[in-house]
């Protein structure tokens, strides 16, 4: 067997940018469901990837990143800022 581990670790990297992007919509849906649309998705973006032409995965693959450093980036420094906010507040400044 020959395994494409760009394939691979392209359609895992799209699961999760699009869980946490549909995520964004259903935040009260239970855990479970995530559970069981991850290999779904992880499944479906591997068939994206060998069988419809590139772009599609290549807009997949952004929508992920975008998705995941949206995450990783601004919502950090907006957590930053909060705390050191509450923590000047505390301090009377």
């Amino acid at each position: 067997m020959n395994i494409d581990w760009q394939v691979v670790l392209s359609a895992a990297f799209a699961a999760i940018g699009v869980l946490e992007y549909i995520k964004g919509f259903f935040k009260e849906a239970p855990a479970n469901v995530w559970r069981i649309l991850q290999p779904v998705l992880c499944v479906a973006f591997a068939a994206t990837a060998s069988l419809l032409p590139s772009w599609v995965m290549v807009g997949i693959l952004a929508l992920s990143l975008s998705q995941v450093g949206y995450q990783t980036i601004i919502d950090t420094v907006k957590n930053l800022i909060a705390s050191r906010g509450q923590k000047n507040a505390e301090e009377g400044k």
